[in-house]
């Protein structure tokens, strides 16, 4: 099936965009949201999904928010993606509080696995290994002046992480035979992938020049560059970046502090948006529009949180804002789109598979890692690898996978 595209021009990522270019789309959506100028929509055509391309992101139909939720549901004639010959072997890097069982056996069961299901349509999956308690190694930050200023780069929190995402990377070609990998991060893993893909430290070093030799005639050994050197050129170990459901950079200074220290704040500032695409990596981001923050002040509502309370307070955590922001029920739509990347938004689809506040009870809801989701991503990051692109993505381009609008189709049909 042939798609065609409105034209459109790159939009500027530029505060504010969103509330002010696109309110039909992301209602009160973070200011730090990117640019939008092309999107993609599901639409129920001929017994299966036919892409309709909208020119801007305010043509994009509002969704029918119920009790400010939107339902998944898998849209019609969408395929199983398997791994095309020859596809890298994916390299998963857990979120922030999570541990490689999550991906792995979550809740005791290897059935739902993210790595199963992936192993399970050919792909290659490894994750890196981490355990909860490892993510107590982010405090190192806290004993830094630098954390206070916010002025910290990945080290000293995050060195541990990017050790291992480069152990596990190798690993992934050592028993695979692959000369490249894709990065799949999900939540903080996204922009730690981001982070390892451009750090010198993790990348081949050239062979010093024969003339080069210590006392005694041994070659002297090429010594890595210190924690927190700015990169100027890509990985090449890696192919694609895949981020599910990651807030790619901090919320504005002015109304809320960084609590990764300035960590995040310096991986997007140095390598912003689709930073080496021009060198060959593919990106995707993918994010769900899920749940809409709404809290009533004073609280009149006895109990825990419901969902929508719990949004808010996370969003305004991760972009400032909360009332009316839409995302993944802890991500903001707006924070998880990165400018340049093919943008994948996925309506009714959770930020985790646990329960939101904890990690030890299962969510009973789709996450980006459930059987009937995993396969809307996947498509584009198989269309990224097949085509050789060398330029960032002009504007942002969304699919969305509106699985309630697909059913209402398909009812106004049978009617």
């Amino acid at each position: 099936m042939q798609r065609s595209f409105f034209s459109s021009t790159r939009t500027p990522n530029t505060h504010g965009l969103c509330a002010q270019r696109a309110p039909h789309v992301l209602s009160r959506a973070c200011p730090t949201s990117i640019s939008a100028s092309r999107l993609l929509l599901e639409e129920h055509f001929a017994g299966g999904v036919a892409p309709a391309v909208y020119g801007d992101v305010a043509t994009l139909p509002e969704p029918q928010w119920r009790d400010n939720q939107l339902r998944w549901s898998r849209p019609p004639g969408t395929p199983q993606v398997s791994a095309p010959p020859g596809s890298p072997p994916i390299v998963i890097l857990p979120g922030f509080g999570n541990a490689s069982i999550d991906y792995t056996e979550p809740f005791g069961s290897k059935e739902a696995a993210i790595a199963t299901r992936l192993a399970v349509r050919g792909w290659q999956p490894f994750v890196v290994p981490v355990e909860r308690k490892d993510w107590f190694g982010v405090a190192r930050g806290l004993l830094t002046r630098g954390f206070w200023r916010g002025s910290l780069t990945t080290h000293p929190g995050y060195t541990w992480y990017l050790e291992r995402v480069a152990a596990t990377v190798e690993q992934a070609m050592r028993e695979t035979g692959a000369d490249q990998v894709v990065l799949v991060g999900h939540s903080a893993g996204g922009w730690l992938g981001r982070a390892y893909l451009a750090d010198p430290r993790y990348q081949p070093r050239a062979p010093l020049d024969s003339s080069m030799v210590a006392v005694g005639g041994a070659a002297a050994p090429q010594q890595p560059p210190p924690p927190g050197t700015t990169g100027t050129s890509p990985n090449p170990r890696v192919r694609a970046m895949v981020t599910l459901g990651t807030p790619q950079r901090p919320p504005p200074p002015e109304k809320k502090r960084d609590m990764t220290g300035g960590a995040q704040g310096w991986v997007d500032r140095s390598y912003p948006g689709a930073f080496f695409a021009a060198a060959g990596v593919a990106y995707v981001s993918v994010c769900g529009r899920t749940v809409r923050g709404h809290r009533e002040v004073p609280r009149t509502r006895k109990g825990p949180r419901v969902p929508e309370e719990y949004a808010y307070d996370s969003y305004t955590e991760v972009c400032g804002e909360g009332q009316g922001v839409a995302g993944d029920c802890v991500v903001p739509l707006g924070s998880a789109m990165l400018p340049g990347a093919r943008q994948v938004v996925l309506d009714g689809v959770f930020h985790s598979m646990s329960k939101i506040g904890t990690f030890e009870e299962e969510s009973g809801v789709v996450w980006y890692g459930s059987e009937d989701v995993l396969d809307c991503w996947l498509g584009p990051l198989v269309e990224e690898l097949q085509h050789q692109r060398r330029m960032p993505r002009q504007g942002a381009e969304c699919l969305v996978a509106d699985g309630a609008a697909a059913a209402a189709a398909g009812e106004a049909e049978l009617a």
